[in-house]
This record gives C-alpha cells, structure tokens and sequence, in this order.
C-alpha cells in the first residue's frame, strides 16, 4: 500500500513538474534594422499626433524607456515569446528599473508582432493603426498621466516585434 502511494505521489510531482517547467525558449538571430532613429522619431511623430487630436499633452522620447522597449522587443524576437511578461515573469517596470529607470508614478506598455512583414516605416504606421485600433492600447495611447514614450523595435526572419513604454517618473 505504501509503495503504491509513494508511486501516485511520485507520478503527480511528475506532472507537477511538466506543466511548470517553461516552454522552449528559442534562441533566433536577430536582423539588422537600417534607419532606427528614424523608426523611432515616427513613431513618436504617430503618438503625438494622436495625442494632439485627443488633445493630450505631447511625449517627448525617452532613452531609458526606449533602451526598456529596446531589449523587450529583441528578448521576444530572440527567445520566440510573446508577452508583456519574460519567461522569468520580468514586466515593462522591471525592464524600465533594470535600465537606469526611477521610480515612476505611472507606467505602461503596448507590444505588437506581426509576421511575414519588415521592419520599416510602412511597418511601424500598421502598428500604429492597430494599437489605436484597440481600446488598451489606445488608452496607454492617450493617457494625459504620462509624458515619456520609448520604443522598440526587432526583426528575427520575416518576424517583427515592437514595443511603446510610457511612464510618469515620480517627481521628488
């Protein structure tokens, strides 16, 4: 009998310990991206304009921020995720502190992949479009609370990820 309850015991940790261990984490070549200053100051130009029609104060570019969107968008590309979370269960405040980030009174993030397409300026106004297109993502969009922006964008294959942080840094 005790032999059999150490067997069922032994089998549920075993299932225990399947269902926990992480999926494969891949790790892809990242591409080149020509133009990322660019890509970056039309992505700010995008927000800001749907800011002003909003009428919501501008962002201005971040480089903590962005360095934050930056290593997101190449941790998903890389690795095959896809999430606000990392595999270890990092966040965009995790991210933003593990650059240089202060303490902020608000933060957020949007993210966007889409496949069989590039990283370029036609690209980044589609995800533009779509973030707008929904209503979480519009709202970290708009939201009159932050006054930051950082992005991110990365390229594995015909595989596209993107990143927009936002944050409110906590005024002493």
């Amino acid at each position: 009998m005790i032999a059999k309850m150490r067997a069922a015991v032994l089998l549920v940790l075993v299932f225990l310990c399947a269902a926990c261990a992480s999926t494969d984490i891949q790790n892809n070549r990242l591409d080149r991206i020509e133009g990322m200053d660019e890509l970056r100051g039309q992505a700010l130009s995008l927000v800001n304009q749907a800011r002003r029609e909003a009428g919501a104060p501008p962002l201005r570019l971040d480089p903590t921020l962005t360095a934050a969107a930056q290593a997101h968008a190449e941790d998903m590309a890389r690795r095959g995720f896809y999430g606000h979370r990392s595999p270890e269960r990092k966040d965009v405040a995790d991210r933003y502190k593990a650059k240089g980030g202060n303490l902020w009174e608000i933060i957020g993030e949007n993210i966007s992949t889409c496949l069989n397409c590039g990283a370029d300026a036609e690209q980044v106004r589609k995800f533009q479009t779509g973030w707008m297109r929904s209503p979480g993502h519009k709202r970290n969009i708009l939201d009159s609370r932050f006054d930051r922006f950082g992005f991110g964008i990365a390229q594995t294959g015909s595989k596209v990820y993107a990143v927009q942080t936002f944050v409110r840094p906590r005024e002493y």
